[in-house]
């Protein structure tokens, strides 16, 4: 069969997304309406109805605004008149008198219908369940359910099943074809629910298998990945550091130090909440390294959180007979050129910096650990890259975006998972209020009483300067702020087009209390620990996901003080006050990042738009849970037989080649 589509139409549906045919089969109904003939002897105020009749008379038009129109249509069917209302239909002013229509809508009572759809199908076409389908404007609703009737037709034959069929079987999942069929004309809701369920579980199916061959690709089992060192002299350093470890804390630094043991690559993912002391578990782990006679490093995603790093390290092993480096795209050349000769003769230890670390002209010696910190900010490419800077390198990944273990253990499947629940303040309050934009002026005394008290402030904008866009720029409540507090507050600016020496001499000056209220962008958003900042006022909150608004609050109240975050929107969107009062209610970020994944799901908060790996079309992580889990159980298994399953080696070689594995 040959499926004609003309040029206006092809860029149409290229503006969808959808360039080859065999696209459209994959393009699912975003909604159904399930339609069913009820006799009018039947019909209940507000019941769905659909009914065949006849027009009696001219239908009639009225506009208002712009643009937008309400058509009144009188009809009978066999005995009973109707009154039709339909909005925004005005091409139906053609319709002529005595012409057969189908009426789709609701029942208003008094013989009044409000349609939804008016057409001139016979009406026994259109009883079942009708899917609905996001399309380009340019594209009418008939056109596209006749294209993918088309494209079926021609394509049903060469679609070939991906799941085991003793996995369909098992599980009562239908062929990939009737799948396809189902979801785009289901017989039945039972129907469309098994082609559903089929697809969903397809879809975490491949995830899964990508994930589980990734791992089995990076298992190397040797004994010079074996780091022996001195327990005694982990513990003296523990006992030298100027807090205590929690028990999550001790728990996790035994999981690393165990695995460092091991003759095998680690290859563990290390998250908790904002706070709750992930990096020092890390800096514990590289001392191990160092003392087995070997160079650890760790890789921050910012310049300012590689020096945050660099100078915490100096100040833990300031008694330790440890040589510490850093290095970053800004630094004087000079220092560079002396600290990578270092790097290269082993004079230094312990290494700091940010991507800088995995270009070429790096070479480390006898490099045993890298720990990536905020990793999903980083590419599979990148992290990869910074592993073949040595020859047995264990890997250390850190996440502030915590999620349930069973979950992380499935959506990291190739990672190993270690979680820190505690915080060391667990007991520390922030507190969060949700403001609208224009009475934030009620607050300002508020917040000046604080300042007073020595406390520091971010002030944190969606952007830099003024756009299109009506939101709160730094450039201007910055010029705003220092003239109104002139004398009274010192106030600085920071966002990421500053150059590098304007951006440290404000970092330092706002570390050391020099800055009383710095307006920033989300530069700030990561691993910035200045103890006495402990208010946060966020211009557009409603521009932030979630899990960025708690990390960006998990900047104040990192000290003995409690912190005050004050969210500003001007929205009135009630899923917009919903999802912020997310914010408010709570200060766990697991049950935080839970919305969240609900809200935007797993590519925009874990990275994998980073790592390559396939987006969910139909599955949600959360609500799907269950799939997803049986999935992940069968990829492991299919993984250790794959020789059995020669489509899915396919599969797998074929997303390997095309980058799917490797962004």
């Amino acid at each position: 069969m040959t499926v004609k589509l003309t040029p206006r139409l092809k860029e149409n549906l290229n503006k969808m997304g959808i360039s080859e045919l065999t696209d459209i089969l994959s393009y699912y109904p975003y909604r159904y309406e399930v339609i069913e003939y009820i006799p009018y002897k039947d019909w209940k105020i507000d019941d769905k109805i659909i009914i065949e009749a006849t027009i009696i008379d001219k239908p009639k038009i009225n506009y208002y605004r712009r643009n937008q129109s309400v058509l009144y249509l009188n009809v009978v069917n066999e005995d009973d008149y109707f009154r039709v209302t339909i909005f925004n239909r005005h091409w139906l002013m053609n319709l002529e008198i005595n012409k057969k229509i189908t009426i789709i809508g609701t029942y208003e009572g008094n013989n009044k219908i409000l349609a939804s759809n008016i057409n001139t199908q016979p009406l026994a076409e259109q009883i079942g369940i009708k899917p609905y389908y996001s399309l380009n404007k340019g594209i009418r609703e008939n056109t596209f359910l006749r294209l993918v009737e088309q494209v079926i037709e021609k394509y049903e034959n060469k679609i070939v099943d991906f799941i085991p069929e003793t996995i369909r079987k098992e599980n009562n999942y239908l062929s990939k074809k009737e799948a396809i069929k189902q979801i785009h004309r289901p017989d039945t809701q039972k129907s469309l629910f098994n082609a559903i369920n089929t697809l969903k579980y397809e879809e975490f199916l491949k995830f899964n298998l990508i994930m589980a061959k990734r791992k089995s690709d990076a298992f190397i089992e040797d004994l010079n990945f074996i780091k022996e060192f001195d327990m005694d002299k982990i513990i003296e350093f523990i006992s030298s550091l100027p807090f205590k470890l929690t028990d999550d804390q001790s728990k996790a630094l035994d999981e690393i130090l165990s695995d460092l043991k091991q003759g095998k690559q680690m290859t563990r993912l290390l998250q908790g909440d904002v706070g709750c002391g992930k990096t020092i578990v890390a800096f514990i782990a590289m001392y191990a390294t160092v003392l087995a006679g070997k160079q650890a490093a760790i890789m921050a995603p910012t310049e300012i959180l590689a020096k945050q790093h660099f100078n915490n390290m100096q100040k833990y092993f300031a008694d330790y007979n440890v040589e510490i480096g850093i290095l970053y795209s800004s630094q004087n050349l000079q220092e560079r050129k002396e600290t990578l000769e270092k790097i290269k003769n082993k004079e230094i230890s312990l290494i700091v910096g940010t991507h800088s670390l995995f270009q070429e002209g790096v070479e480390f010696n006898k490099l045993g650990l890298v720990v990536t910190d905020e990793q999903h900010r980083f590419g599979v490419k990148q992290r990869q890259s910074f592993l073949l800077k040595g020859d047995y390198v264990d890997m250390l990944l850190m996440s502030a975006t915590p999620i349930p273990r069973t979950l992380a253990t499935t959506l990291y499947g190739d990672l190993d998972v270690t979680t820190i629940s505690q915080t060391p303040y667990s007991n520390k309050k922030i507190h969060t209020v949700l403001i609208k934009q224009n009475s934030f002026i009620s607050k300002i005394k508020e917040i000046e009483d604080l300042l007073d008290q020595k406390n520091q402030m971010y002030v944190v904008c969606p952007a830099i300067e003024k756009g299109s866009e009506n939101v709160r720029n730094v450039n201007d409540i910055f010029v705003n702020l220092k003239k109104h507090y002139q004398g009274r507050y010192s106030v600085g600016l920071l966002h990421g087009q500053l150059d590098n020496e304007q951006k440290q001499i404000v970092e330092k000056q706002f570390l050391n209390g020099a800055i009383d209220i710095l307006v920033c962008t989300t530069v700030i958003e990561v691993g910035i620990d200045v103890k006495n900042a402990n208010i946060m006022v966020i211009y557009d909150a409603n521009r932030f996901g979630l899990s960025q608004l708690h990390q960006l609050r998990g900047r104040i109240g990192r000290g003995k003080k409690e912190g005050y975050c004050f969210l500003l929107t001007s929205s009135k969107e009630d899923e917009v006050i919903e999802k912020l009062n997310v914010i408010v209610n709570n200060n766990d970020g697991f049950i935080i990042s839970h919305y969240d994944l609900k809200l935007r799901g797993p590519g925009d908060i874990l990275g994998y738009r980073q790592s390559g790996l396939p987006a969910f079309v139909l599955g949600n992580i959360i609500k799907d849970s269950e799939i997803l889990n049986k999935s992940y159980n069968d990829a492991k298994k299919i993984i250790k037989d794959l020789i059995n399953y020669p489509l899915i080696d396919e599969y797998l070689k074929q997303s390997e080649n095309e980058g799917v594995l490797i962004s």
